[in-house]
């Protein structure tokens, strides 16, 4: 596969929408909306770092196109709650399916079983922490 050069397009398809993508040994593989930075980490696989800019640029496209919910409505809900969590899990969601559309548009051959066990280990970590209540008396709360 061509990891370098689909790592390439995927750059320059967050810079035409505004966004800088830093490539590092301490990115964190994440998107700020504010800052328009998106941080990946370097120590990956191509393939990997090619994998999770796909899922960070589909929270851009999340942010750039609306989504199929209306994410307003988590602001809505205090930091910690059920409520947030399961929004902010939809949103992951999403972020993955979108991600692996653009793939689709840019030509990127995805590997559908790398793809599908980096979708499930990261989802699996928002499951986690959305499902977990220990030492938060207001997490319960919508």
């Amino acid at each position: 596969m061509e990891w370098n050069k689909h790592l390439d397009s995927l750059i320059v398809w967050a810079s035409d929408r505004g966004y800088h993508v830093e490539l590092s040994d301490k990115g964190d593989n994440c998107i700020c909306h504010i800052s328009k930075i998106i941080e990946i980490n370097s120590t990956c696989s191509l393939e990997k770092q090619v994998t999770y800019l796909l899922h960070e640029c589909g929270h851009a496209l999340i942010f750039e196109n609306g989504s199929v919910h209306n994410f307003e409505e988590k602001r809505k809900y205090s930091k910690n709650t059920v409520a947030q969590k399961v929004f902010t899990v939809i949103e992951e969601v999403e972020a993955w399916k979108r991600g692996r559309d653009l793939a689709k548009r840019l030509h990127i051959e995805i590997d559908d079983v790398s793809w599908e066990k980096s979708m499930v280990k990261a989802l699996k970590k928002y499951i986690n922490w959305a499902s977990d209540y220990k030492g938060n008396k207001n997490a319960n709360k919508s």
